[in-house]
């Protein structure tokens, strides 16, 4: 794809789930030529989630959309136009054993690489909820000693706020060096998402507009969630879908329509016409 040189080459960055991809987790075609639109203008399109990388690329296979992935909440950045990792920043080991000792009584784990979610319940657990639950990991310190410096990222699930909000408060007792922050993913699943010190969304997209040579001011940011916040706050133009959560749209510059009505599409409709 030809791009022409622009002045104040903007950035738009996009989390996927709840923002990019509708309810059925599709791209709707008429964004896909949206995003398309802005980048023949010279701009780059930028996904950042806490999904794991080959989960996001997968999408991109059809048809070449994407400019840079962050992902694991900015623990992974690929660069997509050179098929490159540019940088990645995994959970100690340590950290992730001390984690797993602390909560695996209650809670659901996931330990995700760049591949996949590993689900990990421990049989504490599984006896504890009186029921049978199958482990995708079976042998743990296998497992860890495999992936020492291959996870990214940590979920820890739970089954209510109360339970997610109390771990949280437990998690940061123990003073590790480490990002983390609630998600909400319905009424069932809370989960606590944890990366290594440093890491999330905004500081990965500083580091593409460095590389870029583009000022935040010149950062467009769409999100929906939690892990967007800071995002959001410190981008140039900051929006929030319309099924954000509340904490999201308060400080957001803008509110667009939901991601099932369209809405990253209606910003980059406006990025396009900034030219």
């Amino acid at each position: 794809m030809k791009k022409e040189v622009v002045k104040n080459k903007k950035i738009v960055v996009s989390d996927f789930d709840g923002t990019l991809i509708d309810e059925e987790e599709a791209i709707p075609m008429t964004t896909v030529l949206a995003i398309d639109s802005i980048r023949t203008l010279g701009n780059l399109f930028v996904i950042a989630t806490g999904r794991v990388p080959t989960s996001v690329l997968a999408y991109n296979q059809d048809f070449n959309f994407l400019d840079y992935l962050i992902a694991c909440n900015g623990a992974y950045i690929y660069d997509n136009n050179k098929e490159k990792v540019i940088y990645k920043k995994a959970l100690p080991k340590q950290i992730v054993r001390n984690i797993k000792q602390s909560f695996e009584s209650s809670a659901i784990l996931y330990f995700c690489t760049p591949d996949n979610w590993h689900l990990y319940v421990s049989t504490i657990y599984q006896e504890k909820k009186d029921k049978v639950m199958k482990s995708g990991i079976k042998d743990f310190n296998k497992f860890l000693s495999k992936n020492k410096n291959n996870i990214y990222k940590l979920e820890m699930h739970f089954t209510s706020e109360e339970k997610a909000t109390k771990a949280l408060k437990e998690l940061k007792k123990l003073k590790l060096e480490i990002n983390c922050n609630l998600q909400i993913f319905n009424s069932t699943i809370y989960i606590i998402e944890v990366t290594a010190k440093g890491v999330d969304k905004y500081e990965a997209t500083k580091i593409i507009a460095e590389l870029e040579k583009v000022k935040m001011k010149d950062v467009v940011a769409i999100g929906d969630s939690y892990n967007d916040i800071r995002l959001i706050k410190r981008a140039g133009l900051g929006v929030a879908v319309s099924n954000a959560c509340e904490e999201l749209k308060e400080i957001a510059n803008e509110i667009t329509t939901s991601n099932n009505e369209f809405g990253v599409e209606k910003i980059l409709e406006k990025v396009s016409k900034l030219h």
